[in-house]
């Protein structure tokens, strides 16, 4: 598998240049010559429902009918925090848009010599990993008050990611994608997804890709109320930092371990936002822009593995990013002007939907792509063989025709399956434990 920034070795030297010019100069050929909105017809049938979808926001009348639907289903009330929706959508989108290219290359590597920022999708889960630790840790303050409180987190934890993650189980066993496993047979395989065994170090893998993390940050939700309850919150940011500093001693090429710090990341950012005034929340924000757009550079401008803090990760796991997004959360709260240009309508619904998204879009490749198999055949050399047979695609066609078909379908699973599930679990607590209408894990944005 590829890590998203590099370039395979074939592709160096003359053949890439070659290969590069080639793909440079069909970027804005005449969409009429080459048929291109033919090519992958559910693609192109998903996102148009989607661009109308957008008309229709931008309708007045429309829009009043429309909004409601695409609203938390649980309203936001004075902690809720503007911007951070957006954040998550955001991240979630790049994390979309950059599998795209990866599942397919060299399909759409065109679209990613155009924006090298497609190349680094992985960052975003590390961002994701952040925005957790900064929202949950919020949540969590009041879970451990009393065993009724910490039932409802437990309960809104579960309806939260549950019903999405089984969608994704049952997507795959309709898709074949529990069968070929050399590690597991078909029903292990099958019932450790339906256990998320792999929290608890599963040996045989995953069937969707993208759930690696999400195992991670279940683990996270279980361990962060038994972290406040022997910790206490006081002394919470001496823990993540002692803890973070931990994690760079000993850190190591592993994915999941690497993740953690991010989680206590967020937990700094969420104790000291509070302490920040404005202009200092300015500042911070300005510096957590800075090292954002230093570490997107690229492998060669991870400044702290230079310095030997951490190591240089495959998937781009970086102090600095960690770091600059912890500083932008942190900053965040205090900025309203910012806050409210986030809160808009359009980009508030990526955040709506962003985990509905991260978990359906590798079916949406799949579908789009079915030479692909099994998706955890997804970037690996005999796929990257196979597709560098097939014409490569202009780089507006990944963008703007390819991946908004995924944030559709998104859609509809956050409609149909994640919505529903959340309002569920509220009626549950509702009707039996009461002591949830005054349980500050209402707030919209306290979800993945």
């Amino acid at each position: 598998m590829y890590p998203l920034w590099r370039v395979p070795a074939e592709l160096t030297g003359r053949n890439h240049r070659k290969m590069y010019h080639q793909m440079w100069n069909s970027l804005w050929c005449p969409i009429s010559q080459m048929g291109w909105f033919t090519a992958y017809p559910f693609a192109t049938a998903s996102s148009s429902v989607f661009y109308i979808l957008l008309i229709l926001m931008a309708i007045p009348t429309t829009r009043r009918f429309i909004k409601p639907w695409l609203a938390h289903p649980i309203p936001p009330h004075q902690q809720y925090l503007q911007g951070f929706d957006t954040l998550r959508g955001f991240a979630a989108a790049m994390v979309v848009i950059g599998h795209c290219w990866w599942a397919t290359y060299p399909i759409f590597a065109t679209s990613q010599l155009a924006a090298p920022w497609i190349g680094y999708g992985t960052k975003w889960v590390s961002i994701f990993a952040v925005l957790s630790g900064f929202l949950i840790y919020r949540s969590s303050l009041s879970a451990i008050e009393s065993v009724s409180a910490l039932r409802d987190y437990v309960v809104r934890r579960f309806f939260r990611v549950y019903p999405v993650y089984f969608l994704g189980i049952l997507m795959c066993l309709i898709l074949g994608q529990y069968n070929g496993n050399p590690y597991a047979r078909s029903v292990s395989y099958f019932f450790s997804d339906v256990f998320m065994f792999f929290t608890l170090s599963w040996p045989g893998g995953f069937a969707n890709p993208p759930t690696w993390s999400l195992y991670v940050e279940v683990a996270f939700y279980a361990a962060l109320p038994l972290a406040l309850l022997v910790v206490r919150q006081k002394r919470m940011l001496a823990f993540c930092f002692l803890g973070s500093a931990a994690m760079l001693l000993a850190d190591n090429e592993s994915r999941f371990f690497a993740l953690w710090k991010y989680f206590l990341f967020g937990i700094i950012a969420s104790e000291l936002s509070p302490t920040l005034t404005r202009r200092t929340a300015l500042y911070c924000a300005t510096v957590g822009v800075g090292l954002l757009l230093i570490d997107f550079k690229g492998p060669s401008f991870d400044w702290a593995a230079k310095i030997g803090i951490g190591l240089k990760h495959p998937d781009e796991q970086s102090v600095g990013l960690g770091l600059g997004f912890s500083l932008i959360l942190a900053g965040l709260p205090h900025l309203n002007m910012l806050g409210r240009a986030l809160s808009v309508l359009p980009l508030r619904m990526l955040g709506v939907i962003s985990y509905s998204v991260y978990i359906t879009h590798f079916f949406y490749i799949l579908v789009n792509v079915p030479e692909i198999g099994l998706l955890t055949r997804a970037g690996t050399q005999p796929m990257y063989q196979h597709f560098s047979q097939m014409p490569s695609y202009p780089g507006w066609y990944l963008p703007l025709v390819f991946f908004p078909g995924a944030l559709f379908w998104g859609l509809v699973s956050f409609l149909v399956i994640e919505r529903p599930g959340i309002q569920l679990g509220r009626r549950l607590l509702k009707g039996h434990w009461p002591s949830v209408q005054n349980d500050s894990l209402t707030r919209s944005n306290d979800t993945k």
